[in-house]
């Protein structure tokens, strides 16, 4: 007989994810993260898998350390991947004769940072430790021979390794010394306080692993990504010479020798999720066309190699390429009460990029994958729905995988190679697992009937009460319609009982609640909750007017829209109107506070990570360009 999911079970999930499938099609390598209890903290190995399902999953790594980011070498034979496992004892002995007879540096973070490693998939082994950076490695992309890592790094200049010692309680005296705050964006949501240290690019060759500089500077130059004919590694960076107060990160490219630098965006873009085409004649890449408008839909554009501009000097190139860095630019009505007028960058040229999405009005989500030169695949958010996309230049974007009338989503990091896609899927009552579609089942329309499921990590929840997903839909203020999720009870029956509600508003705005597997909702609904979750006004998905229609005027439209879904599932007779609930975390904290002051109807209310004075919040959270763009 199956039971009631318990919150002891949360310690049993496993989330597969980043999957990476070999060069030619038949292996897939991933990462599956899970809890450990007593630590209260989480975990990443390596596992690997046939692309074809015809065996079971392969542990790959083990231990309490966070294995991420798999590559594979392009012969297919070696999978890098970052770990925070302790030093390979060559390195630890060499480095501790270097350092007079300590392992650790003073000035280095107090936790193991992530390291490129090496594991040879052939012969198998101990897998062998490329760097040893005192900051860690961010990223990394594989050059086409093979041969060598490019990656991006933390680089501290001598002083600042001084101010390090001294936050860090390893200067003289033992004791940490205070944070020195001297920038409106001080702090990052995930990496805590900021300092002044760039981040830049170097080589490590596989074989001695020694280290190049490639860039330098007093910019931060990240996302590293190696050309497949090999004559270039495209980044992004913003050289505006003040990116606490903007969001153009545009693309530029470098030789492997750090020569020949180019500019291949005009400072008109915000650059993010960068492939390149396997011609290595374009880069697709993410962007909204206002970079600073977390309301507008960040689209799928691409641009040609070929008109990227020469750089004389990389390093001095900051602040070059623009009429100003900041002007008064007035967007709103004389007399609006949320007028604001705002300073963005305004650059002397415009990048001649393609936008392969322009009739789609919905927002790219994820990284895009090339099918050939032409057509790309991507995730994108679709009325609640993550799903992936088709575009093709020349040709109007759309939604392939999963059908609209599916419950479910898929993960936003799929990968393709050796005519293989591999992708994560959910639903309210299964948790991801991967599964494989061959690329030739994507062109002939018939995706789902062709997708082979190749984890099995959650099979527990088999023996699990699960809440059915309903959709619903109503009208709004204004007569706008609105859709909801109602996570049913187990065994709900509206005849026999009314359901205690409990409303749980996303955060964002810009995202969306979907039929995906949420451990809490399940939990709540385990508990006989109805849980309601509203894709309210200013959510993604619904198109760009639905999401901007809040711009600097939060609360009134979300609100109605909660209460509106609220009346709906009372209207159904769902649930009990004397114990309903509320909650939410950031944006749906900041509504529920809304909720508080607007409504009696709910008997109880949490407002996680929620705030009530915006002003207040200016300056002293890691928001400021926000505030600044949506409320003047």
């Amino acid at each position: 007989m199956k039971s009631k999911l318990r919150l002891a079970d949360l310690y049993a999930l496993l989330t597969p994810g980043q999957p990476r499938v070999s060069p030619d099609g038949r292996r897939v390598a991933y990462v599956v993260q899970g809890f450990r209890k007593k630590e209260n903290d989480r975990y990443q190995n390596l596992w690997m898998v046939a692309a074809d399902g015809s065996t079971p999953p392969h542990r790959l790594t083990r231990g309490a350390t966070r294995d991420t980011a798999p590559a594979w070498s392009p012969d297919g034979r070696y999978l890098a991947f970052l770990s925070t496992r302790e030093h390979e004892l060559e390195v630890a002995a060499t480095l501790a004769e270097a350092e007079g007879g300590t392992e650790r540096k003073p000035g280095t973070p107090d936790k193991p940072q992530p390291q490129l490693w090496l594991l040879d998939t052939a012969w198998g082994g101990e897998p062998r430790q490329l760097t040893r950076r005192d900051e860690g490695v961010a990223e990394f992309d594989w050059s086409p021979d093979g041969r060598r890592l490019v990656f991006s790094s933390r680089d501290p200049e001598e002083a600042q390794k001084t101010y390090l010692d001294s936050i860090r309680g390893k200067g003289k005296e033992g004791e940490k010394g205070p944070l020195v705050i001297d920038r409106v964006q001080h702090k990052q949501d995930g990496s805590g306080y900021l300092d002044d240290v760039k981040t830049h690019l170097f080589i490590v060759d596989v074989d001695t692993r020694q280290v190049t500089r490639l860039t330098g500077g007093s910019c931060n130059e990240t996302a590293p990504r190696w050309s497949p004919d090999g004559r270039w590694i495209a980044f992004t960076s913003n050289r505006t010479g003040d990116a606490d107060n903007n969001h153009r990160n545009d693309l530029w490219l470098i030789g492997p020798d750090g020569a020949g630098a180019r500019r291949l965006t005009a400072g008109d873009v915000g650059a993010g999720a960068a492939s390149w085409s396997p011609d290595a004649r374009s880069i697709a890449f993410v962007s909204s066309l206002v970079p600073e408008n977390y309301y507008l839909l960040r689209h799928l554009l691409v641009v040609e190699v070929d008109a990227a501009e020469a750089v004389d000097d990389l390093a001095a190139c900051v602040g070059r390429g623009w009429s100003a860095l900041g002007g008064v630019v007035p967007d709103r009505p004389a007399g609006d009460v949320v007028s604001s007028a705002r300073a963005y960058p305004v650059p002397l040229k415009s990048t001649a990029f393609q936008v392969l999405t322009a009739g789609l009005d919905r927002p790219v989500v994820g990284t895009p994958v090339w099918l050939n030169e032409r057509e790309l695949l991507f995730p994108t958010g679709d009325r609640g729905q993550t799903r992936l996309a088709w575009a093709g230049r020349g040709d109007r974007a759309r939604p392939v995988f999963p059908s609209c009338d599916r419950m479910g989503n898929v993960s936003h990091d799929a990968h393709a190679a050796g005519g293989v896609l591999v992708l994560g899927m959910s639903s309210p009552s299964a948790a991801p697992e991967l599964y494989a579609v061959p690329l030739a089942a994507l062109e002939e329309g018939v995706p789902e009937e062709r997708a082979t499921r190749l984890t099995y990590h959650n099979t527990w929840l088999e023996e699990r009460l699960t809440a059915r997903y309903e959709r619903i839909t109503f009208p709004s203020s204004g007569n706008v319609e609105v859709e909801a999720l109602c996570a049913l009870p187990p065994g709900f029956d509206p005849a026999q009982a009314k359901a205690p509600l409990l409303v749980k508003i996303h955060g964002g705005p810009m995202s969306y609640d979907g039929p995906d597997f949420r451990f809490d909702v399940q939990h709540w609904a385990g508990q006989g909750y109805l849980v309601l979750m509203v894709n309210y006004r200013g959510s993604i998905s619904y198109g760009e007017e639905f999401c901007q229609v809040i711009q600097g005027d939060w609360g009134p439209r979300e609100h109605d829209d909660v209460m509106h879904g609220v009346q709906a599932v009372l209207d159904r007779g769902w649930v009990d109107a004397d114990r309903m609930y509320c909650t939410g975390f950031s944006q749906g904290g900041i509504m529920t506070n809304w909720a508080v002051g607007h409504t009696s109807r709910f008997r109880a209310a949490a407002s996680e990570h929620g705030m009530w004075d915006y002003v207040a919040a200016f300056g002293t959270d890691d928001c400021h360009r926000w505030w600044q763009d949506d409320l003047g």
